[in-house]
Order: structure tokens, then sequence, then C-alpha cells
């Protein structure tokens, strides 16, 4: 009798030489070409197929929704398309801004690499990439935060112009984004949410009260944050008249909550017009186990059943800063806070809050909407503003008053309203982009825009390194694409892009203005980028870089559409029985 062996399964690669190089900087050229577009005055949007069955396509200028929305046949091709994703992902969530600029850096940064390793066999590739980024940590960003402009209330016009260059040149959006800031303040913790709304364009701005939370879906509910989504138009999960379980630690079972969720299930059933009002918890703790958010998932997506979104306290850099986090949110929801001293299986219904209007969540970001009571906001406020006097660092101070503003400030809505789905979602992605620079720009300033920074950043390396350095020979040509690509986007020519380049060199106070064809300085021309956009994107880019740009190899599974899709079908079914059968342990959670 004969055996046979079972074998893994099959896999192909590539290794050191022409290919992978031609492989490398042929897909992230083509990334490249893609997402840079959509860069500067004389960009143009994307149109772009939902990925989710129903939806409208999106037509938008925002180059991370472009650069996620991407895809190849060829495995090696989609798998750097995969890895380069995260460093526009990572400047989307730290700055909001600057993921175009990050991508067309990273095309040629890698380019660049390749070239001058190649030019320099003998040189090891990770001490090329150490020399790079040795000198943005030491150089670069330094000299960026030395050039940063500190923007304050008093500096509306400079935000304003930051927030004109994101929002695309459209002024009106600025300046509706700039008025939110005014509802709710200038603080780093001002909270600006965006709604949709069919109709005439144009856009409204009103003050609601609310809580902004730093944390959302993903964070809190890991691989399973695609089930809570029931908006799929916003990529969002959305409640209304949300009731609230607050525990103060980690939830491991929900067998403690059976009886809370028995003596719901008994209310709606003996008040039937009270349904909707009970129908929608958020269940917050510290953390979460498999089991739990598996069986909430589960529960979540079939109908008659609680609907239960689990949120993850935030944490800081603080003691008990996520019970602190609790109490803050116990004020403002009305809910109580269980753990040691109060235990969960003795809570009440009248332990689960009141006045609550809405809870969105989106994957990093939830805003709770609603009217709070007063009293228990005021004398929340009073207790925080006792422990800010006798803050222990100007850290727990700045955390403090963040505390305070985000329970006392309340949330401004910026509606925007246009004549079909495609508009309106393509204006939102501009709106949050001038968010998001607001926001960046108060906390860490604003730098002449128009690219004015990437070429002084270019001419300092010039004068400050030897030729030969390989910082000098990757990082000059491509900083200066930057420039290049603006107008290259907005139909200059080579002869007249050297002219412009040679006046700037020339003039080292002043910007061009692309889209008017000026040159000027920043103030006058009203031409600013926020400085952690920059910042973020050159740390990004030069990290993604330094992987894709020392590759000696490329190993991946080859791809095999029918396989793919019966694997797919298997997983969908396992995950549904595995969560059928944790919530099978919690007959309260199924019942109809």
């Amino acid at each position: 009798m004969s055996y046979r062996v079972a074998k893994s399964a099959p896999k192909q690669f590539i290794t050191k030489g022409p290919k992978l190089q031609s492989i490398v900087i042929n897909t992230m050229q083509r990334i490249s070409d893609a997402v840079s577009s959509s860069l500067g005055p004389g960009g143009r949007p994307s149109l772009l197929e939902p990925s989710l069955p129903g939806l409208p396509p999106k037509i938008t200028k925002d180059g991370v929704s472009i650069f996620k929305s991407l895809g190849a046949f060829d495995p090696y091709e989609h798998l750097i398309i995969e890895t380069a994703l995260s460093s526009s992902m990572r400047t989307a969530s730290e700055a909001g801004d600057g993921t175009t600029t990050t991508t067309l850096l990273a095309y040629e940064l890698i380019k660049n690499i390749f070239d001058f390793c190649e030019k320099n066999p003998k040189q090891s590739p990770q001490k090329t990439v150490r020399r790079i980024r040795k000198v943005m940590d030491e150089t670069l960003l330094p000299y960026i935060a030395a050039r940063s402009i500190k923007v304050n209330e008093e500096s509306k016009n400079l935000l304003l112009n930051v927030a004109t260059i994101s929002a695309n040149g459209e002024k009106a959006l600025a300046e509706a984004v700039l008025k939110c800031f005014e509802e709710v303040g200038f603080g780093e913790s001002s909270h600006v949410t965006i709604r949709e709304l069919p109709g005439p364009s144009g856009y409204s701005v009103e003050r609601i009260e609310g809580y902004p939370m730093p944390v959302g879906l993903e964070e809190s509910s890991g691989k399973y944050f695609s089930s809570f989504i029931n908006d799929q138009a916003n990529q969002r999960c959305y409640l209304e008249n949300p009731k609230f379980i607050l525990f103060d630690g980690a939830l491991q079972d929900l067998l403690p909550l059976q009886p809370l969720f028995n003596a719901i299930e008994d209310r709606i059933q003996q008040s039937p017009t009270e349904a909707k009002e009970f129908k929608s918890i958020v269940l917050v703790a510290h953390g979460f186990s498999e089991t739990v958010i598996s069986t909430l998932a589960f529960n979540f997506e079939q109908t008659g059943t609680l609907r239960i979104v689990p949120l993850r306290s935030p944490m800081a850099q603080f003691m008990n800063a996520q019970t602190h986090w609790m109490t803050d949110l116990a004020a403002f929801t009305g809910a109580k806070v269980f753990g040691m001293r109060n235990q969960v299986t003795e809570a009440a219904l009248e332990d689960i809050g009141s006045g609550m209007e809405s809870f969105e969540a989106t994957r990093f970001r939830s805003t709770l909407s609603g009217n709070p009571d007063p009293v228990n906001i005021e004398y929340r406020a009073d207790e925080l503003k006792k422990q800010l006097k006798k803050a222990e660092s100007i850290a727990e101070a700045g955390w403090l008053e963040e505390r305070v503003a985000k329970i006392t400030s309340g949330i401004a809505k910026l509606t925007i309203i246009g004549s079909s789905p495609s508009e309106i979602k393509e204006r939102a992605d501009r709106a949050e982009d001038a968010v998001c620079s607001i926001r960046s720009s108060i906390t860490h300033g604003v730098l002449e825009g128009g690219g004015r920074v990437y070429l002084d950043m270019a001419l300092k390396i010039g004068e400050e390194l030897c030729e030969g350095d390989a910082a000098r020979e990757v990082l000059i040509p491509s900083l200066l694409c930057v420039i290049s690509k603006l107008l290259d986007n907005a139909g200059y020519h080579e002869a007249e892009a050297k002219e412009v380049f040679a006046m700037l060199i020339e003039n080292r106070e002043e910007v061009y203005d692309v889209e008017n064809m000026t040159f000027g300085s920043a103030e006058n021309l009203g031409i600013f980028d926020a400085s952690k956009a920059v910042s973020e994107a050159l740390r990004n880019s030069v990290e993604i870089a330094s992987v894709l740009g020392t590759l000696g190899g490329i190993v991946c599974h080859p791809r095999d559409a029918e396989f793919e899709r019966k694997e797919a079908t298997l997983d969908s079914e396992w995950a549904k029985v595995s969560a059928n059968s944790d919530a099978y342990q919690n007959p309260a959670l199924n019942r109809k």
C-alpha cells in the first residue's frame, strides 16, 4: 500500500534582480499615477466602484480613498499595493490630510533608492535607508517644525486658507468648516461631525449637544468591526436613542449581563411602544474577549434581537485613564458605572442612561449626540476643574482641559446638501480633509504651501550634504517631485515648469499660485499647508520606501478566483456557525 504525503499550498516567488525591481517600480508608478492625478488645483477626481453591491459609485479627490480602491490580478502587484497602502493610511490617521503627497513621495523615493543602490552595488541597502532616515530625523523634521507658523483663534485667515487648500479651492466649504470650529472652539478636542442630505447644493452649520470619543469600531471589535456597520453608504454604525451599559473592566463573558438583558426584553414585551428606545445598546468596557465580540456581531446582524455595539474605552498615558473617561461618559449619558463596587448583575433599567438621541461610530471615531442632564455635566466639570488646579504636569493639565472641553463644548454638525450621492460624497471627503487640516494646524501650525517647503528642504540638503551622499542623491529629486506634479496636473510644459523652479529658487520668500499663475508671499496669496500633514507625509513615505526600496524577493500565493470564492464562502459559514454556537449560550440575545 502506498501513501501520498500532503503538500503545502504552492507559492510563486521572485528574487533580487531586474525583474523584481521592474515589478516594484512599475507597480508603484501605477499607484502614484492613479492617486497623484488628484493633487493640487489642476488635479482631477476619480470615479470609484463600490466594493459592496447596491451602493452608488463614488467620485473623490481623496488620495487614501483612491488608494484603498486599487487592486491587481497579478499577485506580486497586489501584494505591493497592500503593503504600500499602510503609508497613506497612517498619514490619514495621524494628520487627516497629505495622503496624496505621501503616495507620490513614496514612489519617487523607492525609484531613487533602487537607482542609487544599482549605481553603488557595494553599499549596503540598509545603510542607505539608515542614512536617509537619519537626515530626515535630524535635519528635515526639525526644519519643518522650525518653519511652522503658530496659529490660534486670532489667526482665522490662516486657518481659512489652509481649509480652502484642503477643500480643493472651494471657499464656501472652507468657510462652513471654519464656522463649525467657531461654534465649538478652536481646541484640539473640538469635534465636527459631517452629515449628508439630498437637495439643492449648499452647506449648513449647527451646534448640537454631543460627546466626541477618540475610539471607533476597529479598535473596539477588531476583525468583526464590519458586522456592526448598518449604514453601508457612509461606512458607519448608527443607532437612534441608544442606552449605555458601562463596565469598569474587561468583559470576558456576557453571562453577568443576563439579568439586565432579561429585564430589557421584559420591558419591550410589556410596552411595545418603548421597543425602539431599548433596542439599541452601547456596551462600554476596557476590553472584550473574542467570544463576547463574535456573539454581539452575530446578533447585531439578526432582525428582532437587541442591537448591542461594543465600545472599548480609550487609553491614555495616565493611571486609570480608562476609568476616568468612563466616569465622564457616565456624567453625559446618565448611566451607572459597574465594576468592583457596583456589581453588574444587580443593574436595573434606570442604570442604563437616558436622553441620548444618536450614537455614530466609524472605524476610528465615535460621536454621541443627545441632551444630557445639565446638573450632571456641571457637577462633573467642576470636579475636573478642581483636579486641573492640582495637575502634576503640563501633560496632565492638557488632558484634563481636553476632558472638560469634551463634556461642555458640544459638537458642530456640518450638513452637506447635494443633488446626487456621488456629488455629496465627493464634497464630504473634501470637508473631512478641511476639518482635519484645521485641527492639525491648531496644534502643530502651518507652513507656506504650493510645495515651497519641499523645495526648500531639497535646497537645504543640497547646501549641507556633499555629492555622493545617499540622502542627497535620493531625497533631492524625490522632494522636487511635489512641485513638478502640481505643475504637471495643471498643464504646464517642461520649459514652463523650469521657469517656475528658477523663479522660486531665486526668490526664496515667495510661493507660486498654480491656479492663478502668480508669484507672491504665502500670506498675500493665501497658500498654506498644515505642518502635520507635511511632516507625516515625509515620515511615512520614507518608512514605506525603506521597505519596498530594499526588497530582495517576494513570495506569494498564486491567485485562483474559483478557489478563493469557495474559501470565502466556507469562512463565512464557519463564522456564522461559531457565532451561533456562542450566542446559544446567551438566549436573551436571541429572543424575538
